[in-house]
């Protein structure tokens, strides 16, 4: 009878390959969780910056004065855009501010107090991230009537009176050190209360 088991020598291989092959594999499925994440991630900003371009458009082209007179535009950087707006379709204009802090772009809303004459109570705005993972730069840029690739844009401090059109560009990346390169969209925006009124 012969009885011939794995050598002590064989045991060792075996679990030394079995072992490296736990490694590789769970690199690599390390590898693949972190590119989901990231891609998700990606995904995830591309989709907060379209929604919130469209929403920027239609508010931008319906702006009219405020509930107490005041011009259309509040203020206008190149980092903040505050104006007025019927956001909510009530007939009353809240006064719509976008703003960058930090990488997070947001959304502040005041909503006109019922008082005579009407006032915006800065203690009121409500303010909600509308876009993660921003690349700080410039978002807003103002122009007077006709296409941006045929006009310049108007320059530093703007006047609001000015404005008759707001290109918006927003540039997302989770991390700028790892590929894929940033995206970047960008819409304009003609104010429709204001056309012809310079």
């Amino acid at each position: 009878m012969n009885n011939r088991g794995f050598t002590l020598i064989e045991i060792i291989l075996a679990m030394a390959i079995t072992g490296v092959s736990l490694v590789f594999v769970t690199y690599f499925a390390v590898d693949v969780s972190n590119f989901g994440t990231d891609l998700s991630n990606r995904l995830s900003a591309e989709f907060e910056l379209q929604l919130t371009l469209r929403a920027m458009v239609s508010e931008i082209r319906s702006m009219g004065p405020g509930g107490n007179g005041a011009y259309p535009i509040a203020t206008a950087t190149t980092t903040t855009f505050t104006f007025y707006s019927d956001i909510d379709g009530d007939g009353l204009f809240e006064q719509v501010r976008y703003f960058l802090d930090g990488t997070v772009l947001k959304k502040g809303v005041i909503k006109p107090a019922a008082t005579q004459p009407v006032q915006y109570p800065s203690a009121s705005e409500v303010i909600n991230e509308a876009v993660h993972y921003m690349i700080p730069g410039t978002i807003f840029t103002y122009y007077r009537e006709g296409l941006p690739d045929e006009m310049s844009p108007l320059s530093s401090p703007v006047n609001v009176a000015d404005i008759r059109l707001v290109k918006i560009t927003g540039i997302v990346d989770k991390d700028t050190t790892l590929p894929p390169l940033p995206t970047t969209l960008s819409i304009t925006a003609t104010i429709r209360n204001l056309r012809g009124e310079i």
